[in-house]
């Protein structure tokens, strides 16, 4: 019993990394953010106020610094967030995030040129990259790389592989099936997330297969196997029967329905899960169906996704919009598609943040994989298809939606 408890222990060590163990994965000019949101206890009298705090490890400090930021939880989720994403929809100069949720850092960072950042909250709404500083004149991602992970600990594991044998990509679902003639006249210049898919005419995505008939010949180039689905084929089922592809790339329209979630902690977790998702095939023709006999619905929600087979898989790619949102709740992450792919095994995500240009997502997705195929690591083709579209259009609104967790 003895022997298995210090085995237990062990084990425990390993997945909870002490912050030296963090510390010694740093290279020179980089640094590790842990972001902290915590209430706020006066020793005299309760409150339900909250602050947030950046854990900072650097590789040549004596302890990590603790950074916090003055401004109350409740304003920088609702005042500053939203001109933040204001800001981001109307394609404005933002001068007030940059101050709010980064500079605070930015002497306890002076030299550095790469951080990890494990976010908390609000944060995980916020692309730090599209941070516009006034007294620069450029966005936090242009001097400074910004890689994601789910926690700090991630540093500390080792790297599998990358071993790219079959991708599986899905585009342009044929959302009423029967509709074998679908018109691109009225077709969607945004991809979207829906509230109610039972009464919205879901929109046709042309962009989407070309999206993915191009990625396809890229990966075949490479000699990566390639299963297609498009239309009729881009079901729910051939999903759920997914044996984790190497890739597995998603276009077409999500969801997030913004419910009330006051009830309890696990209400809440299962309502966030089954209210976002991802419109495939047949959607339509199932709601506006009377008996609904289908197995399937169309649908596939972060609570179904955080099933399927993905042990092993290098990167799941949704490229639809909004798929980075979610229930957040301090210390818990965000309850959505990203949280549900990474528990399904896959190794890294790349989702977006707001609603996405149609044409700009062609061109970043089309750039990213390019530079990938081409040895980049993911992270690095993320970061250069950035560049490429910021090039193009400039406001961050075409270049900073997508979101790469992992590596």
């Amino acid at each position: 019993l003895a022997t298995e408890a210090e085995g237990f222990s062990d084990q425990l060590s390993l997945r909870s990394p002490r912050w030296q163990q963090v510390q010694r994965r740093l290279q020179p000019g980089e640094a590790a953010i842990e972001w902290v949101r915590f209430p706020w206890r006066h020793q005299a009298y309760l409150t339900d106020s909250a602050f947030y705090a950046a854990y900072i490890i650097r590789p040549e400090a004596a302890h990590p610094e603790v950074v916090y930021l003055p401004t109350l939880a409740s304003t920088l989720e609702t005042d500053y967030y939203g001109a933040y994403a204001n800001s981001i929809r109307y394609k404005l100069t933002d001068q007030l995030s940059y101050g709010a949720f980064w500079e605070p850092l930015a002497e306890a960072l002076s030299g550095v040129k790469k951080v990890y950042v494990a976010n908390d909250g609000i944060l995980h709404l916020v692309n730090l990259a599209t941070l516009y500083n006034p007294a620069t004149d450029q966005y936090l991602g242009q001097n400074l790389e910004i890689q994601y992970v789910t926690s700090t600990g991630n540093l500390t594991e080792e790297k599998p592989d990358r071993l790219l044998r079959r991708a599986m990509l899905l585009g342009r679902p044929a959302y009423s099936v029967e509709d074998e003639n679908r018109q691109t006249t009225d077709s969607a210049q945004e991809r979207f997330f829906v509230a109610n898919f039972q009464e919205l005419e879901i929109t046709d995505l042309p962009g989407t297969e070309d999206e993915v008939s191009s990625i396809e010949q890229k990966l075949k180039e490479q000699g990566i196997v390639v299963d297609l689905y498009l239309g009729a084929d881009a079901s729910e089922d051939v999903l759920q029967a997914a044996e984790h592809p190497s890739i597995l790339h998603i276009a077409t329209h999500g969801y997030w329905n913004t419910l009330d979630y006051e009830a309890t902690e696990g209400y809440r977790t299962f309502n966030a899960m089954i209210n976002s998702g991802l419109l495939l095939s047949g959607v339509v023709n199932y709601y506006q169906s009377q008996d609904r006999p289908y197995t399937y619905d169309g649908v596939l929600t972060a609570y179904e996704a955080q099933n399927l087979d993905l042990e092993g898989t290098d990167l799941v790619v949704l490229s639809a919009c909004e798929t980075g949102l979610g229930l957040f709740d301090a210390g818990e992450g965000v309850y959505g598609l990203q949280r549900a792919f990474r528990a399904a095994g896959a190794q890294s995500t790349l989702t977006s943040l707001w609603k996405v240009d149609d044409q700009a997502t062609q061109q970043f997705m089309t750039a990213f994989y390019d530079y990938y195929l081409q040895g980049q690591s993911k992270f690095e083709a993320h970061r250069s298809a950035q560049k490429d579209i910021r090039d193009l259009y400039g406001s961050p609104y075409y270049w900073g939606a997508f979101i790469l967790n992992g590596e």
